[in-house]
């Protein structure tokens, strides 16, 4: 059975409050996410730093096979207060890019980032149920426009990924989150007998119907 190494980045205290609590919950993300999905084994490195989530006061990252990045914000009082399991469904977000890293990996064109966002974003939802994140919930006449061009975009290597995902130009923030989870969606309830734990090797093109 694979594993979790966990790495808290703590020589200099940043992390000593917290070090227990971060320690726990993210074992036991780990071990659940396990139970219902092949993970493999990961080094999972925690810091402390501000460039996180304002919303949640935290952030992960996962660019490589086995291995994802954690920064959390003490100083930001939504880190503590971690409701509704926040920081446990980023975890929950990043294992599944770490499933994936296992096939076809993260993806280098939009839609295969597209689709690898909207898969994780419905993995922590099945871990954790409750309601989608805030990426995730962009009003439909917000994302509605922004369609057809992804479609026809679908397929682009050199798409800007900050502005898809982050807002940074012209497009509205978290586009790419909320239109991959509502393809994901539209996905699963023409198959209702899959969950997104047992997708993170599907393609891409399979979705690309479902935006």
């Amino acid at each position: 059975m694979s594993q979790m190494t966990l790495h808290l980045l703590n020589a200099q205290g940043t992390l000593a409050a917290h070090a227990e609590w971060l320690t726990d919950c993210l074992t036991q993300t780990y071990q659940q996410a396990q139970n219902v999905m092949p993970l493999p084994c990961l080094d999972v490195v925690v810091k402390a730093g501000g460039y996180t989530l304002p919303e949640k006061g935290h952030a992960g990252y996962c660019p490589e096979s086995g291995v994802v990045y954690i920064t959390v914000d003490p100083a930001n009082p939504a880190f503590a207060q971690n409701q509704s399991h926040s920081l446990e469904r980023m975890f929950a977000h990043e294992l599944h890019h770490a499933a994936r890293w296992t096939g076809p990996g993260y993806g280098v064109t939009l839609g295969e980032a597209v689709v690898s966002e909207g898969l994780a974003g419905h993995f922590s939802l099945e871990l954790f149920a409750g309601e989608p994140g805030p990426w995730e919930s962009l009003a439909p006449e917000i994302v509605s426009p922004h369609l057809q061009p992804l479609a026809e975009r679908w397929q682009q290597t050199d798409y800007d990924h900050p502005a898809w995902f982050f807002g940074t130009s012209h497009l509205p923030r978290w586009l790419g989150y909320s239109a991959g989870f509502n393809a994901v969606a539209n996905y699963l309830a023409a198959k209702p007998e899959l969950k997104a734990s047992m997708l993170a090797h599907l393609e891409d093109k399979v979705v690309r119907d479902f935006i």
